[in-house]
């Protein structure tokens, strides 16, 4: 007639046994839909890294065809003009330098070797210490045309 209270559900599993089913359960879906959350999130930031590299190839490619138009335009007989147009050559540089480092850091790697640009810098600063002593400067020209059409190249096939 009454039926007697047992520690059974439904089936042959204690209570207990159901209850913990039931937490595993809504466990592992939390943790599906927390991984689905995570995947949705990290979509656009791996585009936005990608994203990021291009626009400091652009950046890069961009100084490095300022570089070149500004040697292309040193006299070789060591100009008036000539110490402002290396200035604006080592800034196009020291600026290549400092895109490298930042896109070194946000994690999508050094795009040149540093050491490459610091031979440049170096260069070009080389250059302005024999044109301030009226040196002639023609191989020094040549040679930093040299080293920055190989920059050019190389910055061209970053893409």
């Amino acid at each position: 007639m009454y039926r007697r209270y047992s520690q059974t559900g439904d089936g042959s599993m204690p209570l207990s046994q159901v209850n913990r089913n039931r937490i595993k359960n809504i466990i592992i879906l939390l943790l599906l839909a927390a991984l689905a959350a995570l995947l949705v999130i990290s979509l656009p930031l791996i585009r936005g890294r990608e994203g990021s590299r291009a626009i400091f190839i652009q950046q890069i490619q961009k100084e490095c065809d300022d570089a070149n138009k500004d040697t292309s335009t040193l006299s070789r007989t060591a100009g008036a003009d000539s110490a402002a147009t290396l200035s604006r050559v080592r800034s196009n540089v020291h600026t290549i330098r400092m895109l490298n480092s930042v896109s070194g850091s946000t994690g999508n790697g050094q795009l040149i070797e540093d050491e490459r640009l610091l031979t440049l810098q170096n260069m070009v600063d080389q250059y302005l210490q024999y044109l301030t002593t009226g040196m002639d400067t023609g191989g020094y020209t040549t040679n930093l045309q040299v080293a920055l059409a190989e920059l050019q190249e190389i910055v061209n096939n970053l893409n």
